[in-house]
């Protein structure tokens, strides 16, 4: 992971108004260099080809691609090397015993939707500090 002040965050959910929300509120965080939207996973694809990013939350349940697509992108497609190493916040109100199941071969942070903005904060303290970046 980056290091403190120098972070790129991807938010990647089809719900445009949470997205923007959750952009906007990390936006504040001085921590984070810059923090984009993407409001579909084939869209999330094209930016993960041509950037790096240290954190992606990502929805599951998306269209034209969803978030396990996403996921597996990132760990099987070389243009996506660069974000190997992100840490993965998987957001999502759909969790069924498959879905949980193929995340977790990814990523070891969940928040269930809906969520207050406050536990999505906490969450990415959670994540900042497991990765050793002080906020």
């Amino acid at each position: 992971m980056a290091s403190k002040n120098d972070l790129n965050v991807l938010v990647v959910d089809d719900e445009k108004r949470l997205t923007d929300m959750i952009v906007e509120t990390f936006k504040t965080f001085p921590v984070f260099k810059s923090v984009l939207p993407s409001y579909d996973g084939a869209d999330a694809i094209r930016k993960i080809s041509n950037q790096k990013f240290d954190i992606i939350i990502l929805d599951l349940g998306m269209p034209k691609k969803g978030g396990l697509e996403v996921l597996d992108f990132i760990e099987k497609e070389e243009e996506s090397h660069q974000c190997r190493d992100a840490s993965i916040l998987i957001i999502s109100g759909g969790f069924t015993a498959d879905n949980v199941s193929e995340a977790k071969n990814h990523t070891k942070y969940f928040l269930a939707k809906p969520f207050k903005i406050n536990d999505l904060k906490l969450k990415i303290g959670e994540i900042l500090k497991a990765e050793k970046v002080a906020s």
